[in-house]
Order: structure tokens, then sequence, then C-alpha cells
């Protein structure tokens, strides 16, 4: 699963480059969903769950995560839904200028550094 984290990650790194934000924000979410798992994997030594979600993923391992990264969860969480769903989402779509998704993309990146940093512990 890290192994497709890294990979998705850098799809998402691709995507913002052709300047395919809202693609690039569900690829972000893909690499920390697959790295928590990982992770997930890893704590429990059981097959992690079926589930999108950030924050009940996180919720399965061992270490303190501060509020700050929880709440940027919460928000890469609505990356995932939002462009799976397009029809539903327009706005999120008008939303996702360069400058949103570079900065939001960026903040995706940090907390997968420091996911993996925690992980390789």
């Amino acid at each position: 699963m890290a192994n497709g984290a890294s990979y998705d990650l850098e799809t998402g790194r691709c995507l913002i480059e052709s300047k395919r934000y809202p693609y690039a924000l569900f690829f972000g979410h893909l690499a920390i969903e697959k790295l928590l798992k990982a992770f997930v994997v890893k704590v429990t030594k059981e097959h992690a769950p079926y589930t999108h979600s950030l924050m009940l993923l996180a919720s399965k391992l061992d270490i303190k995560i501060e509020e700050s990264i929880i709440d940027k969860l919460a928000e890469i969480m609505e990356f995932h839904v939002e462009a799976r769903y397009p029809d539903e989402k327009k706005d999120f779509y008008e939303q996702c200028t360069e400058k949103f998704a570079r900065n939001k993309f960026a903040e995706i990146e940090d907390i997968y550094q420091w996911l993996k940093q925690k992980l390789s512990k």
C-alpha cells in the first residue's frame, strides 16, 4: 500500500502540473488514504478497514495526531467525494483554482511526509 501511495502522490503532482486540479486533489486523498491503511496494517497486524474515511483510519493508529492535522484530514476527505461526483459538486470545481489546488496539495504533501516518517519508526 505504501508503494501505491507514493505512486498516487506522484500522479497528483503530474495532475497539478497539467492543470487538472480537482483530480490532483483526489489523487492526493488516495495517497494519504493508502499510507494510512499501510500504517493501520502495521499497527494492528490486520487488514485495513474498507473505508475512504481518513479520520476513521487515523483513529486506529497508536500515535498522537494534532488537531490541526485531523482538521486537514477532514478537508482532504472532501476531495475524494467532490472530485468523484462533479455534477453534484460544481462549486468544488469552481473553487479549484491553481492557487487553491497548489496550496491544498502542498498540505497533502506535508501530511504525507509526516505520516511516512511516523510509519518508518
